[in-house]
């Protein structure tokens, strides 16, 4: 199965790019919207891409980044929403997810959400490794580090994070944990460390995000805040992981397991083995491309049937929350066309995202 990747290579989620990496070469097609108009019509891209002799049987595209091609609801191959940080605009996402033909979640709690609001097909995927850059034997390595980490510190929801992992680098000792891995560094930093803490968003605390799943195949003992998403992929605390319920108790966790290695060996043998097994990109791929093998062909947006108004009030929130001007001026004159009612309640979004754009410019 052929599928065509849309996103902006500025704000690209490195869970999509490793799970289209995993597809057979010549399997994916990437479309970078940095290169084009935010809104460049989705059949102009299916076009560029049939120029080059490349037919996709499906055209996915990444969900929060400032970029949504246009002509969706008009696609002549099924449309896939990789919606992966769920949790931000909660309410906004399930709206435009109605005009993808499928859509992927990365968190188990919010499929019900998606569902409720009326979309058929709905499926969640984990956060995952590249089974390719782990191997079992990784438990049994010399690790000459007591923690490892790899993550963002940079935005608002990181301070927690920041105030734990500056504080345990004080103490223990640690990878460099303010540079950028690749994810072939990455896999060698949890190689080389014996346990990994992590610490997920101030605003979504229980995220299993990729460092948990990259720290367990690692061979390394994770030692994460709970309650906590592993739980509904079937972890468990104490078997697979070790759980913290407040920050001032993570030093004397890292201090007991450093301790007690046996302990902490056959915890972290246990989510290594699990992870390996069940909670790759590999694993993703198949179970992506076989929902959509299932159905080839089919067509399940709910937006496919919608009155154009309601389609372009979708696109032009979307625009407007990303502050994308000339796009979110396009779809408003389209709806002055095709449905007047709907022009007015367009104007409030369209007023704003002028606003924004304009103080952006007096700074």
């Amino acid at each position: 199965m052929k599928i065509a990747f849309s996103y902006n290579a500025s704000r690209r989620h490195v869970t999509e790019k490793y799970l289209s990496d995993t597809l057979a070469p010549g399997s994916a097609i990437h479309f970078d919207l940095d290169l084009f108009r935010p809104n460049i019509s989705v059949l102009r891209l299916l076009e560029i891409a049939r120029s080059h002799d490349q037919v996709p049987d499906a055209f996915a595209h990444l969900v929060h980044t400032p970029g949504l091609p246009s002509d969706l609801t008009l696609a002549p191959v099924p449309t896939v929403s990789l919606d992966i940080d769920s949790f931000g605009w909660t309410a906004s996402r399930i709206r435009w997810s109605m005009l993808f033909d499928y859509v992927f979640v990365w968190h188990k709690s919010f499929v019900p959400l998606y569902q409720a609001a009326g979309h058929p097909k709905v499926f969640a995927l984990p956060h995952a490794v590249d089974l390719n850059l782990f191997s079992r034997g990784d438990s049994k390595t010399a690790r000459p580090l007591d923690l490892g980490w790899i993550g963002e510190f940079g935005y608002g929801h990181y301070a927690r994070r920041r105030r734990i992992i500056e504080s345990l680098a004080t103490r223990f000792k640690m990878n460099d944990f303010r540079k950028r891995y690749t994810k072939e560094e990455t896999a060698e930093v949890y190689r080389q460390c014996k346990i990994v803490v992590n610490v997920s968003r101030d605003d979504f605390p229980s995220e299993a995000n990729m460092r948990c799943y990259e720290g367990m195949a690692g061979g390394a003992l994770l030692i994460t805040g709970i309650p906590t998403e592993l739980t509904e992929w079937g972890f468990c605390a104490g078997t697979h992981f070790v759980g913290w319920r407040n920050e001032q108790e993570i030093p004397d966790l890292v201090d007991y397991y450093l301790r007690h290695e046996k302990e902490a060996s056959e915890i972290s043998r246990a989510g290594q083995e699990l992870t390996l097994s069940n909670f790759t990109f590999q694993r993703c791929r198949d179970e992506m491309t076989s929902v959509l093998e299932e159905n080839r062909r089919q067509f399940f947006s709910p937006a496919r049937s919608w009155p154009a108004g309601d389609v372009c009030l979708t696109y032009l929130e979307y625009y407007y929350r990303y502050q994308l001007l000339d796009a979110a001026l396009e779809e408003f004159t389209k709806l002055r066309n095709v449905s007047p009612r709907a022009y007015y309640r367009g104007l409030p979004m369209v007023l704003k995202t002028i606003r924004h754009v304009l103080g952006r410019g007096l700074f």
